[in-house]
């Protein structure tokens, strides 16, 4: 199966600042474990056209188990 046209584009990371983080206000991302990351993070989703944004945020809950998900807004 071939690549999509967007994974075609060589990206590159700009990096504005380097940081630390204080173990003692948290962990850096690095060191989250993955429930962690999945109860507090951001998934970004580039909705396909089709389903509407209340049903991607349906997926998202039965693909990671969760009870609550939404979306931010969409431009369709």
């Amino acid at each position: 199966m071939g690549n999509l046209p967007f994974e075609e584009i060589k990206r590159k990371i700009l990096v504005k600042k380097e940081g630390t983080t204080d173990e003692k206000y948290g962990l850096s991302p690095g060191k989250r474990d993955i429930k962690t990351l999945i109860n507090y993070g951001v998934v970004v989703i580039n909705k396909p056209a089709g389903p509407t944004s209340h049903q991607v945020s349906a997926y998202v809950k039965n693909i990671f188990g969760i009870k609550q998900a939404g979306h931010g807004g969409t431009l369709e």
